[in-house]
């Protein structure tokens, strides 16, 4: 007999988005703050942040992420050997 797969109670993390919140809040910076850098709105960068960085617009996204330091690589696999 196999054993019951259990469900997560929650999504799996989202790194990019743990490490734009944790540099955010070691920063001491709000969304207001981020914004202000990138020439939108706090009320703007909010709306955002409810969505994966993924979603977000690219310039949003790579501008958050100059403004806070970080810097994302994008990679590529092939698993059809696998």
């Amino acid at each position: 007999m196999m054993a019951k797969q259990i469900k997560p109670l929650y999504p799996p993390i989202d790194p990019v988005r743990a490490c734009i919140l944790d540099r955010k809040h070691s920063m001491k910076l709000s969304w207001s703050d981020i914004g202000r850098e990138l020439g939108i709105s706090g009320g703007m960068m909010r709306y955002w942040s409810q969505f994966p960085p993924d979603d977000w617009p690219k310039d949003v996204r790579n501008g958050v992420c100059r403004v806070l330091g970080i810097k994302v690589k994008q990679t590529v696999e092939d698993l059809t050997g696998i």
